[in-house]
């Protein structure tokens, strides 16, 4: 069929219109993909930094509770900076932040291990392994955040040394004297014993002494009491009324008679005779003594009587 014009130039128009309006519809709906796209990278690209953002904060939040672990080592605060380190969504922060916590609860063991060995080296201060043991715990305490911790452990340390040191000296100084007093005692004691000693044989050999002595003075005495006996003897005399007398010695008795002729005892006596014999029998100083005292009766005899040629 052939058209007309007129029916080509409607036909024409008609598919004008229709290629407009395709292409409108084509940029159109292409506009509406890339905003819908748009939308939803803006939409993703808020979500990541909303969760970079919440990372962040996280990370913030374990590095401060771990720096308040480091400072002041609580068990609280240790416990909070492991809650907020596990929390963290960053493995490789997460695993450092962890590892912090194992060297955090590592040195509060030595700092505990620490105090410990100083608090016992302070109850036996003289205890030379103790304080060997307080000085080496101290010692192992390098942690920066330790440093404030072991400054003052060493303090106590040294005054315990210092009280040690003093109370040593006392004890020297009083083992020192115990042992010069009981040197000072044994040696007093000695010289008691040696004194009682020295005493006793003084008073032995003065006991021996004086026995000897009360010997010597009772054989004396018997041996004069015996001589004297003798002398007594020839000095003992009896007045008969006989007359003649005898003075006898003899086995350490005598006997003598005086006789007294015509007359009494009066210094008037006549025809008095003493006859009489001494006998001597060892020849003691007893015996002489009496001999001279009876001739010196004899002789005044005769002088009183005043009779010549009397005679023994």
């Amino acid at each position: 069929m052939k058209l007309t014009k007129k029916q080509m130039i409607i036909t024409g128009s008609v598919a004008g219109l229709l290629a407009v309006g395709g292409i409108t519809f084509g940029v159109v709906n292409h506009n509406n993909t890339v905003h819908a796209q748009q939308v939803a990278e803006q939409k993703a690209a808020d979500k990541k930094e909303a969760e970079r953002k919440a990372e962040k904060a996280l990370e913030n939040k374990a590095t401060t509770a771990l720096l308040k672990a480091e400072q002041e080592d609580t068990s609280k605060n240790i416990s909070d900076a492991k809650t907020a380190v596990e929390a963290v969504k960053n493995k490789k922060i997460k695993e450092t932040g962890l590892k912090e916590i194992d060297a955090i609860n590592a040195r509060v063991k030595l700092e505990n291990e620490a105090k410990a060995a100083v608090q016992a080296f302070q109850k036996a201060a003289d205890d030379s392994s103790k304080n060997k043991a307080a000085h080496a715990a101290v010692d192992k305490l390098t942690n920066s955040y330790s440093k404030k911790l072991k400054d003052s452990l060493n303090k106590q340390i040294a005054a315990s040394e210092a009280q040690a040191k003093v109370a040593s000296q006392a004890k020297a100084a009083a083992d020192a004297k115990a042992k010069s007093d009981a040197a000072a005692k044994a040696k007093a004691s000695e010289a008691a014993a040696a004194n009682t000693a020295a005493q006793s044989q003084n008073d032995a050999s003065q006991s021996q002494n004086q026995a000897t002595a009360g010997n010597d003075t009772r054989n004396y005495v018997s041996n004069g009491a015996v001589n004297q006996g003798y002398g007594s003897s020839n000095a003992g005399s009896s007045n008969t009324a006989g007359g003649g007398s005898s003075n006898y010695t003899g086995g350490g008795t005598s006997s003598a008679g005086n006789s007294s002729a015509g007359s009494s005892n009066t210094n008037n006596n006549q025809g008095n005779t003493n006859s009489g014999s001494n006998h001597v029998h060892d020849g003691s100083i007893g015996d002489l003594n009496q001999n001279e005292s009876d001739a010196g009766k004899e002789g005044a005899g005769n002088a009183i009587n005043k009779n010549p040629g009397d005679k023994w």
